[in-house]
C-alpha cells in the first residue's frame, strides 16, 4: 500500500490515494494510540476535556475521531505541544471493519463542523499564511472529506 505526503495549504496532509487501508495499517483505539505518542514526548501528561472529539467528518455514517494536541497540558505546560502557527490535530477515520487510520494531521487554531447541502464540512482555522497573506488573523480553510480524501471546497 503507497502512504504518500503532501503540504497542502501550509498544512502536513497524510493520505492513502485511491485505496483501502489495509489491516496493518488498522488502530484499534485512536485516542490510545494519540495518548501514547504525547506520552513520548511528555514526562507527565494531562488531557483536557477537549483532546479527543468523535464525530463523522467524512459523512459515512461512521465516527471518526479528531484529536487536539492543544488540549494536552505537557510537563505543566498549556499547550506545550503547540507551535508558532498553531497546535497539532491529528483526524482518524473509521473504518466499517472495524478501527482507525491515521488520515491527517495539521497544525491549526481550531476548527468547526459546518453542515452545507447536507452534508458536514470541516473549518478549519488556519495560520494566515494558508491563505496566501502575511497578517496576523487566521484563515478559514473549509475541506470537504470523501471517504479519505480531503478536498479544499474554499479559503478565506
Amino acid at each position: 500500500m503507497r502512504v504518500f505526503t503532501k503540504c497542502l495549504l501550509g498544512m502536513l496532509l497524510v493520505a492513502v490515494p485511491g485505496e483501502r487501508a489495509s489491516a496493518q495499517n488498522i488502530i484499534t483505539d485512536a485516542v490510545a494510540q494519540e495518548k501514547r505518542a504525547v506520552a513520548a514526548q511528555c514526562k507527565t501528561a494531562e488531557f483536557g476535556e477537549d483532546f479527543a472529539r468523535d464525530i463523522d467528518f467524512n459523512n459515512d455514517g461512521l465516527p471518526d475521531v479528531v484529536t487536539n494536541l492543544g488540549a494536552v497540558r505537557c510537563d505543566g505546560k498549556d499547550g506545550g505541544l503547540c507551535g508558532n502557527v498553531g497546535c497539532p490535530y491529528n483526524f482518524y477515520i473509521q473504518v466499517a471493519e472495524g478501527g482507525y487510520f491515521f488520515a491527517a494531521n495539521a497544525d491549526l487554531y481550531g476548527y468547526e463542523l459546518q453542515k452545507r447541502y447536507g452534508n458536514m464540512v470541516l473549518a478549519l482555522k488556519a495560520n494566515a499564511a494558508s491563505c496566501g497573506r502575511d497578517d496576523e488573523s487566521y484563515c478559514t480553510i473549509t475541506i470537504r472529506v470523501r471517504g479519505a480524501t480531503f478536498e479544499t471546497i474554499s479559503k478565506k
